[in-house]
This record gives structure tokens, sequence and C-alpha cells, in this order.
């Protein structure tokens, strides 16, 4: 790409009144046409000075304080691939071809943000751009529900509303936790859309397969990020190790958090959703597995016969163990046995016993394990 990297122009000014652009804050209601003359209009104002092949992107600002329904009406979109293909139940985004009054043509990523705009939100729509499209899909889709934000039976948006699968562990499910404070971070998903993953980062259990490992935080770039359990051609699982550090600094839990991806799915009606740990709490406030807590130490799913297990913490890496349903059991009722070892008196037997009880835990001989770490007598 030749010229620069990035350029600001300023504020221009456009031939008609607000009303001529005003959006509605539901995606299903947002006109398309008036987000094509938003566009092209700001672009004809700007055609004699600026080569539009020179950008990959365009970020245009309204200036006009908004809030939803007020000011220019949506505060933040992606316009393409987005909006202009018309966000509807039947969503297939596509680059459109965007024309100056005078003929100058662009086909690239264009974001819309009001000045007034969270960062969060611009992230969010930024990254749209980024990932672009493959087959047909957007490779960062959104992913809180399109018809709850739609409902305008319920109010203004609001993302306790329609964040319903993820809340607030992707920026692309929920932008913002609280105004004035950072947004959120991005799930492992999002991460290898965008190739912040690579394949060396990743490990690949199949059910039926044992597998323990110990996963550095995903705000950190360590060496093992995720565990990716294929299901079939269109669903797998996903593992990761969430803590508040770096851009998970908002989140309101940390701990070994499990994501169920359906790739067939529409975006906006759910291709990932989190496996909540604890579906009582509020907007997944409690959503990531423990060792250490009741009643969230083990993810089953029986159909498939897979088990995810959190163990415990090595350094700043959080263990966790995917096994058979068949197994877990055992499993669990050792690795319990091992925290508790742990976080007894120190002493060289305690040493001692820790090490072979995870050892054997390794092994995958979760009976002997257990024994070990009771201080129940094992033969050799």
């Amino acid at each position: 790409m030749d010229g620069p990297l990035a350029d600001f122009r300023g504020w221009v000014m456009l031939p008609d009144s607000l009303s001529e652009y005003k959006l509605s804050p539901y995606n299903f209601r947002v006109d398309r046409k008036k987000v094509r003359k938003l566009v092209e209009d700001t672009m004809s104002s700007l055609e004699k000075e600026v080569d539009f092949s020179n950008y990959d992107q365009i970020v245009i600002i309204p200036g006009v304080k908004t809030t939803p329904g007020q000011g220019y009406g949506m505060i933040c979109y992606c316009a393409n691939p987005g909006m202009l293909s018309g966000v509807s139940k039947r969503y297939v985004p596509k680059y459109k071809t965007l024309r100056t009054k005078g003929g100058k043509e662009f086909r690239g990523g264009v974001i819309v943000a009001a000045e007034n705009a969270h960062l969060g939100m611009f992230a969010h729509d930024y990254i749209h751009t980024l990932g672009g499209i493959q087959d047909g899909k957007r490779l960062a889709p959104c992913l809180y529900d399109f018809e709850r934000q739609s409902d305008a039976s319920a109010g203004l948006p609001s993302f306790e509303h329609h964040a319903i699968y993820m809340g607030p562990w992707d920026i692309m499910s929920q932008h913002l936790i609280q105004q004035g404070q950072p947004c959120p971070g991005f799930s492992s998903f999002t991460k290898i859309r965008l190739g912040w993953i690579t394949q060396d980062k990743a490990l690949l259990v199949k059910p039926g397969e044992t597998l323990q490992v110990f996963l550095s935080p995903l705000a950190h770039n360590g060496d093992k990020l995720v565990i990716k359990i294929p299901i079939d051609r269109d669903q797998y699982y996903l593992v990761e190790n969430r803590q508040r550090v770096g851009y998970d600094r908002m989140l309101p839990d940390a701990g070994i958090l499990v994501l169920k991806v359906n790739t067939d799915v529409q975006e906006g009606y759910g291709t990932v959703r989190i496996m909540n740990a604890d579906s009582r709490a509020h907007n997944f406030s409690k959503a990531t597995y423990k060792l250490a807590t009741q009643d969230r130490n083990l993810y089953v799913d029986k159909e498939n016969q897979i088990a995810v297990i959190p163990l415990w913490k090595k350094g700043k890496n959080l263990g966790v163990l995917v096994t058979t349903v068949e197994k877990s059991g055992s499993a669990l009722q050792a690795a319990r046995a091992i925290l508790r070892l742990m976080q007894s008196e120190r002493s060289r037997e305690k040493a001692r016993k820790v090490r072979l009880a995870v050892d054997a835990f390794q092994a995958y001989d979760f009976d002997r394990s257990y024994r070990i770490a009771s201080g129940i007598s094992v033969s050799n």
C-alpha cells in the first residue's frame, strides 16, 4: 500500500441535515440507504484531496453527541462489511463498493463511530474490518444476540439484555463493562480467527483422549494458550485460562473458561456460547471452573464423552485436565486431594508426597494419585 499509514482529515460539512442520515439504534431497523448516503457523502466531500485506493479502512465520526436513538442514533457500527449489507435474520455480510459523486471507488472497511463512543465500541467494529470475510461470514463476528438487540419492546439496547451467549468475556459480545473503565479483552475464539493465536500455542485433544496441560493466562503470550476439542465438522470446544491481567483485568471472574463453538450457526445466533459454571450468577459473573469451588470444578458433556477439570496453579499458569466422563470422577477426586495437600503446612514430607501424587496424576493413574495425596498406603 502506498501513501501514509494513517491520517486525519478533520471535520467536513455534509450536504444535508442530520435527519437525512440518522439511524435506528436497533440492528434490524437500520436503513442501509442512509448508511450508504453518510459514507458516500463524506467521501465525496474529500474526493479532490484523497486517493481512496491508498487506504484499507475509513473511520467516520459524526460530529454530534449520540446516545441510542438520540443525535446520530447509533453510537458505533461497522458499515463495511456490515450495515451496508443490511443486518437481518438472514444476514450475509459482503464488502460493498462505495462511490463518490466524481466516480472514485472504495471497497475496504468502513467504521462509523460517534465522537462520544466508548473505545470498546470502536475496537469491536474495527475488529470486524480487520478480520474481513471468509466463506460468506465475517471471520470476527458479533457474539451477542441480534434478535434481542433489535427488540424495541425491551427498551433501548443494553448488553445485559442481548449479550446472552458470552456476556463480558469477549469484546465481540459486550463492548464495555463500565463507562470510564477499560473495555473487555478477547476470547480464544476471536484471537484464533484473527491469527493472534498460532498453531503452536494450541493443543488438540480428541474426545476419548486424556491430556493434562498448564495454560498461560489468555491475555499473556505464553507457551500454551488454548485447548481445542473437536466434536464434528462444525462444532468444537475451546478451553482457556482467563485471569484478571492485561486486557482481561476488567473480567468479573478468573479460572478455566469452556466455550462451545458452532461455525454453522448464523452470526448473531450463538456462534460461540460459554458453558457457564454457575448459570445462577448474574451476567456470566461466575462463568469459570475452579478446582477449589464446589459445583464449579467439573464440566461434563455426556453425549460426546468429554470432561474438563480445572487443576492447581504452576506459577502464573493454571492446570486443566481433559478426559473422559468415565475417568472424571477419580480424576477430580485425585485433583482435589492434591490441592488440599498443597494447601497444608509445609514440610519435606509434604513436598515429597505432592511430587509423587502429581507424578501419578500426570501418568493418569488417578487412583494411585489420590491415595498418595490422601496419605493412604500405596504398594509399589
